[in-house]
């Protein structure tokens, strides 16, 4: 079987909205907003994500509007 190989770029922004299903809306530094998700190494670490969060999103090379959160900086 073949693997499909991503560049996965990591970017940092600041919480700006907190969404359904353990969504939220992520404003970028470079002004872009993206919806991202809890990275499941984050999901076990007790972090709380609220507004005004700074946090590192490591954005999908298919859908650059999708995202994971993959820290809190």
């Amino acid at each position: 079987t073949r693997r499909i190989v991503t560049k996965d770029k990591i970017e940092a922004g600041i919480i700006e909205e907190v969404l359904p299903s353990a969504m939220f809306g992520v404003r970028l530094d470079d002004g872009r907003r993206v919806r991202a998700g809890v990275s499941p190494a984050l999901r076990h670490a007790v972090v709380r994500l609220i507004s005004g969060t700074r946090v590192s999103v490591k954005l999908s090379e298919l859908d650059p509007n999708r995202g994971q959160i993959t820290e809190t900086i």
